[in-house]
């Protein structure tokens, strides 16, 4: 059976927003329970990893970016600083279904309006329907429980990733897969060194480094493996078809990340406990229903 680019593209979301609920469930783990706690800090980290892609350059497969290729990944490099930043910190504070939850509905709402505008995006006639399908299920996992500046920073945070993801179709436009890769990844490299002329970060970057543990360190680095694996599924399938549609099944992140939260509940319960309180797992059993709903409807 010939399966067209559309359903491809859904293949490699499902496969990236796998390896998205370990990278949130790690990070949740590093900034609460080691000495890497300060988002601006673990977010230079996570940035600078990015600076592997440099292995790419001796197979002849990158080129000079024109002034449009550096110009997006430049920007998209320091959307990226600030949206896993802000993300972070809320993270820090809040539980991770939530989070993702409402991270993923903003960033869905984001890229719907910016795709429309700016990419004069077609959309299937079942998007709307599967829309709001998302949106009840996100909106059922929240309960409200963040303080004003959680509640805050994930809504930016959110906004700053559904723009992030139009700025990479939008550098499809004008760079082949590889190009576009490699230079997006080396825009969040620049995004991190700038984050060196802030005194108050680069001291405690300095401070940290002395301090992180050979465990920390590895599992930073494995969950940077995850993630970069992960980006390169989403980027793929943003090539592929739509970052409105690919966005908007970033709320299956959210039910990967319950069904871990579920498995793990047992082995580190003083971390995960507060998410399965009374009254609250109801809630995200009908949340996961809608979204599970809205993700077929796409198909209809």
């Amino acid at each position: 059976m010939y399966l067209t680019p559309f359903f491809i593209s859904i293949g490699f979301v499902i496969l990236g927003q796998v390896l998205n609920a370990f990278t949130v469930l790690i990070d949740k783990y590093v900034v609460t329970q080691t000495s890497v706690s300060r988002p601006g800090i673990y977010a230079f980290y996570v940035a600078i990893m990015s600076g592997i892609v440099i292995i790419l350059v001796p197979f002849g497969v990158i080129n000079i970016p024109n002034p449009q290729t550096l110009g997006v990944s430049l920007l998209m490099g320091f959307t990226f600083i600030a949206s896993i930043v802000l993300l972070f910190d809320a993270l820090k504070h809040g539980n991770a279904t939530d989070v993702v939850a409402w991270l993923a509905a903003v960033s869905t709402l984001t890229t719907f309006v910016a795709s429309y505008f700016f990419l004069n995006e077609s959309l299937p006639s079942s998007f709307p329907l599967a829309l709001i399908f998302f949106l009840l299920g996100m909106a059922l996992v929240g309960h409200f429980r963040f303080y004003a500046r959680s509640f805050l920073f994930v809504i930016l945070s959110g906004i700053l990733f559904g723009i992030s993801a139009v700025l990479v179709k939008y550098l499809f436009i004008h760079a082949d897969f590889a190009n576009g890769f490699f230079w997006s990844r080396m825009g969040n490299v620049v995004a991190a060194l700038s984050l060196l002329l802030i005194p108050d970060i680069r001291n405690h970057i300095f401070s940290t480094s002395k301090s992180v543990t050979h465990k920390t360190s590895s599992l930073i680095f494995v969950n940077r493996i995850f993630g970069g694996i992960s980006f390169l599924c989403v980027l793929y399938a943003i090539r592929l078809g739509s970052p409105a549609i690919v966005n908007a099944l970033s709320s299956l992140q959210f039910v990967f990340v319950f069904m871990l939260i579920f498995l793990f509940r047992k082995k580190v319960p003083e971390f995960y406990h507060h998410e399965f309180r009374k009254g609250h797992v109801l809630h995200k059993m009908l949340a996961i229903t809608f979204i599970i709903i809205g993700f077929f409807t796409l198909f209809v």
